[in-house]
């Protein structure tokens, strides 16, 4: 490598980086730190010792250590500059580079939310709670109220109370449990406790590389027409969606419900239709009826927009779009008192919660809870964070993928077996009181939802159980 200036020629023993087909190659540090070396001989007039007789590194001198740091620092950049050539493949794009790369497809993260809890303040009638008022729960996470409320309902034991959504200050899926929003965080005269009586509706982590990089795939679709992928990539490019589900009919006859295998067809489909399932963001599930109407009116929006002419729905949501289509112009097609109106049917993703159990050998003490540290780390799997992709509609749940993530946590873990299985279905499960689920068992080493499904897991439905370590004993 060489540098001109003026009419001066500097010469560098550094080998230049290589770009070749398949990628960008660097040199080793050894090979950088040898040509700084010689860079410092040729300038010195080689009066520099850098080694020993011996060949040992004469690192403690002042010119090693100039060779080494700036070899370092070459080193460094030189990563550095290999990492942002990678970032230009989706594949391994991430943050900011990754949020690039979707904005090519016009679409954005979803970003993380606050997990919100309906929190029943008991006090004397009258007492006001302001807004931003805090409160904490069980777990030591702080909420803040949404509105301001006054004490004026009294229950069936003449208390009181009033009922304020508080929000969590931290974003991300954190749990609120029935009846552990127990603590005020400051104290309103008049006010005197305060509980939750149903549990709260956790939050959203933000949008994982996994996750974002599976959504810009089924997103190129999004300029489309008249495909289930056209459909699909407009409903997951929805803030208010989370998933879709989309599957056709298109012969001339009517898919029976398959009643041997309820997870391949839950539903009978119309001749030449097609059905869409979708599941909601958390949050948005739980806002005012307005709004919900609102959320499914722009789900309906899009399926109507990307369906195929003629092309009949299944589904038991029912909405009425007008058609409001423009011309190049941005003027009406149609006047809105004469524009036709089309029935969109489709169908919102029933929540099936899962149980996962986790037989463990009890080796020896480790610092720490080992219960809470499997529970999250299992949770942590589920719900798509560490690269993973988090289960979606109509998906299988293999008790082996939470293996490696388990077994990752330290060599005190000696995994047993871990099993899965649905909350809901008895059959799937063994009674056992002791079990800190609650009643039941996981038996399965693979289940699968529905396509009109989406699974759910709750930490509290990880149940970690130590055995002690059998000894074989052999007869002489």
């Amino acid at each position: 490598m060489s540098s001109t200036n003026q009419n001066d020629t500097f010469k560098t023993n550094l080998a230049e980086l290589q770009f070749t087909t398949s990628g960008i190659t660097l040199p080793e540090e050894s090979e950088i730190l040898d040509a700084i070396i010689q860079d410092f001989q040729n300038a010195f007039d080689s009066k520099l010792q850098f080694k020993k007789e011996n060949g040992e590194f004469l690192l403690s001198t002042p010119q090693g250590q100039l060779v080494t740091s700036i070899a370092a620092i070459i080193s460094d950049r030189n990563r550095l500059l290999a990492h942002y050539v990678n970032q230009i493949d989706p594949n391994y794009a991430v943050g900011r580079m990754q949020d690039g790369i979707g904005r090519i497809y016009f679409i954005e993260r979803k970003r993380a939310t606050n997990t919100t809890v309906v929190g029943r303040c008991y006090g004397k009638i009258n007492t006001k709670i302001l807004e931003g008022t805090m409160v904490k729960d069980q777990q030591g996470n702080v909420y803040k109220s949404l509105a301001d409320a006054t004490i004026k309902d009294l229950d069936e034991q003449s208390n009181a109370y009033v009922d304020i959504v508080f929000e969590c200050l931290k974003k991300g899926a954190i749990t609120c449990p029935i009846k552990t929003l127990t603590e005020r965080y400051q104290v309103i005269q008049g006010w005197e406790s305060i509980t939750n009586l149903q549990d709260g509706i956790v939050g959203i982590e933000d949008e994982s590389q996994a996750q974002f990089e599976q959504r810009r795939r089924q997103s190129v679709a999004h300029n489309s027409l008249n495909s289930v992928d056209s459909i699909m990539a407009a409903l997951i490019n929805l803030d208010v969606v989370d998933d879709a589900y989309v599957i056709e009919n298109y012969i001339d006859k009517a898919l029976e419900k398959d009643k041997e295998n309820k997870f391949q067809l839950p539903i009978t489909l119309k001749p030449h239709s097609v059905y869409v399932c979708v599941s909601l963001r958390t949050q948005s599930t739980n806002k005012n009826s307005s709004s919900v109407e609102s959320i499914k009116y722009q789900i309906a929006r899009s399926i109507w927009s990307k369906k195929p002419p003629g092309c009949a729905l299944n589904g038991n949501e029912t909405v009425v779009i007008k058609d409001d289509t423009k011309d190049i112009n941005g003027n009406l097609l149609y006047c809105p008192d004469t524009a036709p109106e089309y029935v969109i049917n489709f169908d919102v993703a029933e929540p099936k919660p899962i149980c996962i159990e986790v037989n463990i050998a009890k080796l020896k003490p480790i610092t720490g809870d080992p219960v809470t540290l499997v529970q999250n780390k299992i949770y942590s799997v589920f719900m798509g964070k560490d690269g993973a992709r988090k289960p979606r509609i109509g998906s299988q749940i293999l008790a082996s993928q939470f293996y490696c993530p388990v077994q990752s946590l330290g060599e005190w873990i000696g995994i047993l077996s871990i099993k899965v299985g649905f909350l809901s279905d008895q059959k799937e499960f063994q009674a056992d009181p002791s079990s800190s689920t609650g009643l039941i068992h996981p038996t399965e080493d693979v289940i699968r939802v529905a396509i009109n499904q989406i699974p759910t897991l709750d930490p509290r439905h990880i149940n970690v159980t130590f055995e002690e370590e059998k000894k074989d004993v052999f007869n002489e």
